[in-house]
């Protein structure tokens, strides 16, 4: 999350920043601020007269008037009259009599912040691809530096030519070219753009082109009346919309051709090599080679650019302190912080990592790699791109009506063996979200909170109730695994599909936050087995039963000052109490996040990480072998009335369990 305004105020106050510091230099910003409105900006300026004019006929100019944190891209009228010639209407004139193409242009070029929980958007908090909040038409726009490196492009099309206008309800961006957004849904989009024509080919083949044309759920209504039972009912809301999106991760014909790959028949070929299984299948069988290697390039999610690896800034090693003073402490080579991305091609995985790339202080998805990205020699990473499966910017972030195309840079193949030594080679942690896509493509994965309706997600089920109702839960002070969590309350039998996970052996783990006052008693089965007793997530860390035990392990606070108050001499860095912990059945939060309380200390102290918050915990469930790559049923019955808390969950090898680090 990057935004500059109100949102560095609050990092400066929160971790002593005395100035916000933006990773790419792209020249000179203009920046004023005047008592003057967005609205009163376009009016008093004749050379954008035309969009004043389009912001009445489309009802917007009394928006533009009122107070609020509006982000407003400009045309001049130069812009204004081309775009009305490109759109076939001839004359600006002519374009303003059809009202509807004129809201829909000039709602294009509004974010409202202030609607979203969000202030405004400088060009001090861009970064290369999405901001943050969808445009007033429910799309995003991407940003992107210009090519002389001295300014900023909005969808690669239409240059900032004078930024960061300051008003009272928000901020200017002047920009060269209207705005306008692509209608196509994601299939057709590949067929046409130029450089997919070969996977368009293959969507026809195997039948997969008409799950990329779904768009939204008709059928879905939004409840009227909120759970009674809920004791926070005002601050959640449930989701406006049930809508497909799609995130399509290709390699171009070029990319293709120089791997063999100059025909649909050459894929079939090269498909057979990573699932030979299903060489004999026909195309349109989901168990067939072809289908399988082009459903593995296919997420049933929208994530852009910036979003495929995305820790929305509360994983340390990311935001908070010192970059590098992060990455000395809380990297030590062998665990790191990844993600993973589930495609439609049946029991297969996705990991990811982000790399630094060019000159700037940039970040690149790198996918199915065995290096950590974030060791000390990540930096050579830029040097080596060549070397890994990341992105070509240039021909990536293609917005589409239901989704995004990216473009690869080689190919992405699903090597079982491979993504089995990466997986099993250290500790998988995985939020809850990563298996409900329904949840960010509603833009319900947020920083509000709202409930999550019984069968909107295909992954998570449960039997709604008066009493019974579960919640997505974004907007809070506490330190949760990416900022956010899911949680379901009332006397509930629920469940969760989690993974694929690779064959092997693991100890399995929760992430969960105790709250004495709202949670219950939970059990908890992984694939009908039971997981120990029930947990009962109302007892703090410190309860005799868990054995929690406080650490200092030179935290540095947002002075910069360093602490080790506390520490017990016998046991400095907790390792001692770590073992009487797990022992028990439970396990310290990772010192490798944190939350903005913890930060200012709200709980007693500055604390620096989840490790030195006796509310959360990680509970061990148990030791799981699986002989095949598979996702599991991971189910939670309530036992006491309340609500269970579901942040993440951790499998972690059982054979590097001795070896394994704070993080």
């Amino acid at each position: 999350m990057r935004l500059k305004f109100l949102s560095c105020i609050a990092v400066m106050v929160l971790v002593g920043f005395t100035a916000c510091q933006d990773s790419d230099d792209v020249g000179e910003n203009y920046t004023t601020f005047t008592g003057e409105t967005i609205s009163d900006f376009v009016e008093n300026n004749a050379e954008y007269s035309d969009f004043a004019e389009a912001l009445r006929v489309a009802g917007a100019f009394s928006l533009l008037e009122s107070y609020g944190a509006y982000t407003c891209f400009v045309p001049d009228n130069e812009a204004m009259e081309a775009y009305a010639s490109e759109q076939g209407y001839g004359t600006f004139d002519n374009f303003l009599d059809s009202v509807e193409a004129v809201k829909e242009m000039v709602f294009y070029h509004l974010i409202d912040g202030e609607a979203n929980g969000v202030p405004y958007y400088e060009t001090a908090g861009f970064e290369s691809g999405a901001i943050e909040t969808k445009n007033m038409l429910g799309r995003y726009l991407y940003t992107s530096i210009a090519s002389d490196g001295a300014s900023w492009m909005v969808n690669n099309t239409a240059r900032i030519v004078s930024g960061d206008h300051i008003k009272v309800n928000g901020v200017v961006h002047v920009v060269d070219k209207a705005l306008a957004g692509n209608t196509d849904l994601v299939a057709d989009y590949i067929e046409s753009e130029g450089h997919f024509k070969l996977y368009g080919e293959a969507l026809h083949a195997t039948g997969l082109r008409d799950a990329l044309t779904l768009l939204d759920d008709e059928t879905y209504v939004p409840a009227t009346s909120k759970p009674a039972d809920d004791p926070y009912s005002g601050s959640a809301n449930f989701p406006k919309t049930k809508n497909y999106r799609y995130t399509a991760l290709l390699e171009t014909d070029s990319v293709l051709a120089l791997n063999g790959i100059r025909s649909l028949e050459d894929m079939r070929a090269y498909a057979r090599t990573y699932f030979p299984e299903g060489k004999d299948l026909p195309d349109t069988d989901e168990r067939s080679s072809l289908y399988r290697f082009v459903a593995y390039h296919l997420l049933p999610v929208m994530l852009t650019s910036n979003q495929i690896v995305n820790t929305r800034d509360y994983v340390m090693t990311h935001t908070w302190i010192d970059a590098d003073w992060l990455r000395e402490n809380y990297r030590d080579g062998s665990f790191w912080l990844e993600q993973y991305l589930v495609p439609m091609a049946d029991q297969t995985i996705i990991t990811v990592q982000a790399f630094k790339w060019g000159d700037q202080d940039a970040q690149k998805p790198v996918f199915n790699d065995e290096r950590n990205c974030y060791d000390a020699k990540y930096t050579n990473m830029a040097e080596e791109e060549d070397d890994v499966v990341t992105l070509d910017l240039a021909h990536s972030n293609l917005d589409c009506q239901n989704g995004v195309i990216h473009a690869l840079t080689d190919m992405l193949v699903y090597d079982e063996d491979k993504i089995g030594r990466i997986m099993r080679g250290k500790r998988i942690r995985m939020d809850f979200t990563i298996f409900t896509p329904e949840l960010r493509n509603n833009d319900v994965i947020s920083n509000k909170d709202y409930y999550v309706p019984q069968g909107y997600c295909k992954n998570f089920k449960f039997e709604e109730s008066s009493t019974i109702f579960a919640k997505y839960i974004g907007s809070n002070m506490h330190s949760f695994f990416l900022g956010d969590y899911l949680e379901i309350w009332g006397m509930f039998d629920a469940s969760i599909t989690v993974g694929p996970v690779p064959a092997g052996s693991y100890e399995v783990r929760i992430g969960y936050r105790v709250d004495a006052a709202t949670r219950g008693i939970t059990q908890f089965y992984l694939d009908d087995e039971p997981c120990g007793i029930p947990i009962d997530m109302r007892l703090k860390g410190t309860d005799a039963s868990i054995g929690w035990e406080q650490v200092w392990q030179f935290t540095q606070d947002n002075s910069g000052a360093w602490w080790d108050e506390g520490s017990r001499e016998d046991d400095p860095y907790g390792y001692e109490n770590d073992k009487s912990m797990h022992n028990r059945g439970f396990m310290k939060g990772p010192d490798s996040f944190c939350s903005r309380e913890l930060m200012m200390g709200q709980s007693g102290g500055i604390k620096g990480s989840t490790r030195n918050d006796p509310f959360e915990m990680r509970k061990v469930l148990g030791i799981f072998s699986w002989p095949e790559t598979s996702t599991h049923e991971f189910r939670f019955v309530q036992m006491l009335n309340g609500n269970c808390h579901l942040d993440y969950i951790e499998f972690m090898p059982t054979n590097l369990i001795e070896s394994e680090d704070t993080h």
